[in-house]
């Protein structure tokens, strides 16, 4: 069988690496024991971009385990399908502006059945090849659940880490991790936040809200976060139910039928060091501090499942900070676990990332897809680098 070019190239990085690659962490599953291991070298797919897209990532989800389903954040009106193994664009599917405003996840059943919600509104559409609307799932309940306070909390299905939504075949459902709206305005009541959901389509309504938020989340102190660090990042994968907390060190595992938690996991190392939350004043509102959260602390990123490893790995994203406690620079770590959930090894990516840097990393072929440290223009296709985390 002919090797394809991908095959061929990562054959020669392989070769390569055994004699130039880094050093780099390795710690054992409880976190305690650091060791050093090589890593190698990430491997550009220099994918080009047709005309029509014009760069940036929201959300993706891989299909027929090498076709790339990609949501840019412009165009909002287009789906990108992306041939990885051979490295090229392939397809555009358009999606109605008049039903989807803001696409914000995407999850490819088959080829006539894709999922897309709005970041907009509490809505999943579902959509086939051609973009037509076959159906919608309108999620918004004002009384998901109560609170003895005033007002109500409700949740967005907003991009950024993780995935928005999952659609599970075998209930007919969607999981969703609870991004709260209102999450810091009920201060005592947000550790008794249900941490994800399931909405049955055939009933069309909530069926279970499952967990409660951890650590400083449901912490009855005034901690505030940006939002794009408040909030769970959910895996789904054989039979559980993975949530990761940007700023909590370990990972809760639920059982995918019951919702129950079944173990909560050693998710981090001892020399990790996670940013503290500013502290939330609705007379004297931190709006510099939210917007210069990411210039001065490390967080946890993307966790997600890599298929043919039959690997979990767990992004972190760490300041190096000078003098005056801002980052000079960031850098990128992969936390590589069993399917167990044991705590393998930590490895760097190489490099250094800018302060500012937005991580977005998923799961492909044997290892991760990884936005570069730098664009050189916003034309160009985000996730271009590859690592192989063997």
């Amino acid at each position: 069988m002919k090797k394809t070019k991908l095959t061929s190239i990562l054959f020669i990085f392989l070769a390569f690496a055994c004699g130039k690659a880094e050093k780099r962490k390795k710690a054992s599953s409880a976190g305690n024991e650091i060791l050093e291991t090589e890593m190698i070298k990430s491997f550009d797919l220099k994918i080009s971009n047709p005309e029509s897209y014009g760069g940036g990532m929201v959300a993706s989800d891989l299909f027929q385990d090498t076709l790339g389903c990609f949501l840019p954040s412009k165009p909002k009106d287009k789906i990108f399908i992306v041939d990885l193994k051979n490295q090229q664009f392939v397809d555009e599917i358009p999606l109605d502006p008049n039903f989807i405003t803001y696409p914000s996840g995407i999850q490819v059943v088959s080829r006539d059945s894709i999922f897309i919600s709005d970041h907009q509104f509490p809505v999943i559409f579902l959509i086939n090849h051609s973009g037509e609307v076959l159906d919608s799932y309108n999620l918004y309940r004002e009384n998901l659940w109560d609170l003895p306070q005033e007002g109500f909390p409700n949740f967005s299905l907003y991009f950024g880490f993780g995935k928005t939504f999952y659609f599970n075949p075998n209930n007919k459902s969607f999981l969703l991790p609870l991004k709260q709206i209102d999450l810091w305005y009920f201060i005592e009541q947000k550790g008794e936040f249900p941490t994800f959901a399931e909405f049955e389509i055939q009933k069309e309504n909530f069926t279970g809200l499952y967990g409660h938020y951890p650590g400083i989340y449901g912490s009855k102190e005034n901690n505030f976060l940006p939002f794009f660090l408040s909030h769970p990042i959910m895996e789904v994968n054989e039979g559980k139910v993975i949530i990761s907390y940007p700023l909590y060190e370990n990972l809760l595992i639920y059982d995918l039928e019951e919702g129950i938690l079944i173990e909560e996991k050693n998710g981090s190392i001892p020399s990790i060091e996670l940013g503290k939350p500013l502290v939330y004043s609705i007379d004297n509102f931190d709006y510099e501090g939210e917007r210069s959260f990411s210039l001065k602390n490390s967080f946890f990123g993307n966790f997600f499942y890599v298929q043919k490893q039959k690997k979990y790995v767990r992004m972190f994203l760490e300041c190096v900070k000078g003098v005056d406690g801002n980052c000079l620079a960031k850098k990128l770590h992969a936390l590589i676990f069993d399917q167990n959930l044991d705590l393998l090894e930590v490895k760097v990516l190489p490099g250094d990332y800018p302060p500012n840097y937005f991580m977005y990393q998923i799961g492909f072929d044997e290892g991760i897809l990884s936005k570069p440290s730098e664009l050189k223009s916003d034309d160009i296709f985000s996730p271009n680098e590859y690592f192989k985390i063997d």
